[in-house]
């Protein structure tokens, strides 16, 4: 595989890992208490999230749409083949370029395997503009959180999932350096998105972030 490719899988999945720890650091500024995050990672008293929202009404959806556990979301993606997925540029709101440009993303792309994801997994129209490497940022969790955003913030434990396929990436991340840090090995953690991992988290992790971040700025 060259060389350029394994670099860029390996920073996606570094500003992965970066957003799973932000999402921590958040519950410990905003001192939540007991129980934990949806991600399977929790926070050791540090707390998790308010409850969802209240499911929607599914006369309030409209034609095409379901009533989910985060509103109204499409029923199905349009694919036009088993390689490709058609995205229609309202679910890009914000992106630069129109339908055009995203119609026939074939699903080899990191964003075309994000969005079918997020598509599979239910998520709503205002969450699914988020389910690219380009758009699910930290300022874009940020306001998730602080509901400066429509998209819930509960929706990011089904977006960190998809951007990381629910793969374990530890092997990548130890030949990368991801443990070289005083966690040592915990940093793995964030690594691992197989469904079903809870790891029980606290300030020891803190070094990590550090690690995720000066490894995305070199990548």
């Amino acid at each position: 595989m060259p060389e350029t490719t394994i670099t860029t899988k390996f920073t996606y999945f570094i500003r992965l890992f970066l957003y799973s720890f932000m999402i921590l650091l958040f519950l410990n500024h905003n001192h939540l208490s007991d129980a934990c995050f949806a991600s399977g990672i929790c926070g050791g008293g540090v707390g998790c999230l308010p409850p969802p929202p209240p499911p929607c009404i599914p006369a309030q959806c409209g034609v095409g749409y379901g009533c989910g556990q985060y509103g109204c979301y499409r029923l199905r993606a349009r694919v036009a083949s088993s390689r490709t997925l058609k995205i229609n540029s309202k679910d890009l709101e914000g992106f630069e370029g129109g339908e055009e440009e995203h119609e026939n993303r074939p699903l080899d792309s990191p964003d075309a395997r994000f969005m079918a994801c997020c598509q599979a997994r239910q998520l709503p129209d205002q969450c699914l503009n988020k389910c690219s490497f380009v758009s699910f940022t930290r300022q874009a969790l940020q306001n998730m959180y602080f509901r400066m955003d429509s998209c819930p913030m509960q929706a990011a434990a089904d977006m960190q999932f998809c951007a990381a396929q629910g793969r374990d990436h530890r092997e990548c991340c130890a030949r990368n350096g991801v443990a070289n840090t005083m966690a040592g090995e915990k940093c793995l953690t964030f690594c691992n998105q197989i469904p079903g991992n809870v790891t029980q988290l606290d300030m020891t992790y803190l070094s990590c972030y550090d690690r995720f971040e000066a490894l995305l700025t070199k990548n």
